[in-house]
């Protein structure tokens, strides 16, 4: 089956996923903790134990887009985990709130559920109707961050931004690039056997969202 990164500019600049790298995001915690080892997953060396991480509900302060929050965790969760290099903590384990860890993790809590990477975010509708999704990646044994960015696009597309989130940890901490944020064009069927009708459709690489072309 054929692969092809869809673009974010598909269908204009105001219907595309703007990504803006986060100034403040960028803080590290300390010129001690940036000596330490960064974490990160070598892919190279055969079998991998998988690397636990905790992927918080993304958390809405006004209440409005909680659900959408949990849904975008889920989908990059699955992603994560789905590629074998990933073992999600059970978020029954969490002692922290998530809310309170997008704005400043306790990393002993962290340490002690057995979490080495930590991500959280927001999730707010805006005004004109779309939604901005922040999230960023700490480094959970090194207390500093990663990766830090923020999507602002059309509610409908929340899949992809779960997608791009998902690509951003794995790309950090692999060294390789993500793979999660494609589609997938293939050849659908149906009708009974006697008469088959064929059409080219696509969908995401998780197998959501079928199109016929």
């Amino acid at each position: 089956m054929n692969q092809a990164r869809s673009s974010i500019f598909s269908g204009g600049i105001s219907s595309a996923i703007a990504i803006l790298a986060l100034a403040a995001f960028a803080l590290l915690v300390g010129t001690a903790q940036q000596a330490r080892a960064e974490l990160q997953i070598n892919v190279t060396d055969g079998i991998v134990e998988p690397l636990p991480i905790a992927l918080a509900p993304f958390v809405d302060a006004s209440g409005q887009e909680d659900k959408l929050g949990r849904d975008i965790a889920a989908v990059a969760t699955a992603d994560l985990v789905g590629s074998g290099l990933f073992r999600a903590i059970d978020e029954k384990a969490f002692i922290q709130n998530p809310a309170a860890a997008v704005l400043a993790p306790r990393f002993p809590d962290w340490r002690q559920v057995n979490a080495q990477g930590l991500i959280v975010g927001t999730v707010k509708r805006q005004g004109d109707g779309r939604i901005r999704v922040e999230f960023r990646l700490w480094d959970v044994i090194g207390e500093q961050q990663l990766v830090g960015q923020a999507f602002v696009t059309e509610r409908s597309n929340w899949r992809r931004v779960a997608h791009l989130v998902a690509d951003a940890v794995y790309t950090r901490l692999t060294g390789e690039d993500g793979y999660f944020d494609t589609r997938i064009v293939y050849i659908a069927e149906s009708g009974p056997a006697s008469r088959r009708i064929k059409r080219l459709a696509i969908m995401d690489q998780d197998g959501a969202n079928h199109q016929l072309l």
